[in-house]
């Protein structure tokens, strides 16, 4: 993410997303009547009989009445009346637009006041745009999962099988070992990364690096083994909070959402909790929260803005999560949104 300018007088904030990670954040945090100005093309007939006409470059603006992600197309579309357009003899005022919005193409977006909570969600997506990428896989005799470590969630990018036997001769089982483990190094030079995790239980991890190490092989990576329970997505959680890597994580938004979410379970089994809209509203008038946690995908309901808005005003942090990541799916379990 990069944001460009924020004027304070009109508050339209011109920013260029990065990835499909900053759209999907895009999507979270614009709401109805908001304004969205981009660039798009309309069919403009230069005469009523004219039925095919052509496509013009225009600037639209458009009062928001839907965003959402097109997932298959890599896309964040933003739908609603046009209010503004040039050139304007391509552009009709008041008639429904949908921009089409792409990773790198810059957008301005008008909201009538511009929450700190929503700039400090923003400006996090821009210091995780600048962090080393990291990868983690996680592997035991039998798979390895490989996956990508983002600014504030875990994405599984494959599954790599063994196919060992203990049927196997040994000059097979040994055969079929060794490409496994080709397989794995190929998965981690192939990860566009800079720091990648192996880890898992036993000794299959230890294998692999006297094997790398035996074979001199160059994966033009930094490599960190870490231990991990198990080859499945727990053990990438597991790792992430590991101390072979909490020194590369310490600023990454994903290890905080591990950090809120292990505090919240601790004060749900002392029975202290405070969850869902209507109770974060009375433990805010008690002034007893010191955190809100909140899941992106619900924070233009109109309960969840009146938690939030009065959040902000007090001067309380708010966290907002991923819905879709560990930490996100956590909290759903209590309503979207909950209270340290």
């Amino acid at each position: 993410m990069r944001i460009i300018r924020l004027n304070g007088v009109t508050n339209f904030l011109k920013l260029e997303p990065s990835n499909i990670d900053d759209l999907y954040l895009l999507a979270m945090i614009i709401s109805k009547n908001d304004v969205v100005e981009g660039h798009s093309t309309r069919r403009f007939r230069a005469h009523e009989g004219d039925k095919k006409g052509e496509q013009k470059d225009v600037t639209i603006r458009v009062n928001v009445e839907r965003s959402e992600i097109d997932k298959n197309a890599g896309m964040l579309r933003v739908s609603g009346k046009i209010v503004y357009g040039q050139p304007e003899e391509y552009v009709t005022m008041g008639s429904y637009h949908t921009l089409n919005i792409a990773a790198t193409d810059i957008i301005d977006i008008q909201k009538p006041e511009w929450k700190e909570y929503i700039l400090k969600r923003l400006k996090q997506a821009v210091i995780d745009s600048k962090k080393p990428r990291l990868g983690v896989i996680v592997l035991d005799d039998e798979k390895a999962l490989v996956s990508y470590i983002k600014g504030y969630g875990i994405e599984i990018v494959s599954e790599l099988y063994s196919r060992l036997s203990k049927r196997m001769k040994m000059k097979d089982f040994e055969a079929r070992r060794e490409e496994y483990f080709k397989d794995i190094i190929a998965a981690a030079s192939n990860l566009s990364v800079d720091i990648v995790v192996l880890a898992g239980p036993g000794f299959t991890k230890d294998d692999i690096k006297k094997y790398i190490e035996d074979k001199d092989i160059e994966i033009k990576k930094q490599l960190i083994y870490a231990a991990a329970s198990d080859a499945e997505r727990s053990g990438i959680r597991e790792v992430m909070q590991s101390a072979a890597v909490m020194k590369f994580l310490e600023n990454e938004h994903i290890k905080k959402e591990f950090e809120y979410i292990n505090k919240l379970l601790l004060e749900v089994r002392a029975g202290i909790a405070v969850y869902g809209a209507e109770r974060l509203l009375e433990g805010l008038e008690e002034k007893s929260i010191s955190a809100v946690l909140v899941n992106d995908d619900i924070i233009n309901d109109d309960k969840i803005k009146t938690v939030l808005d009065k959040a902000d005003k007090l001067g309380i942090k708010i966290e907002i999560l991923n819905a879709e990541d560990d930490a996100g799916i956590q909290l759903k379990n209590f309503l979207g949104i909950a209270a340290i």
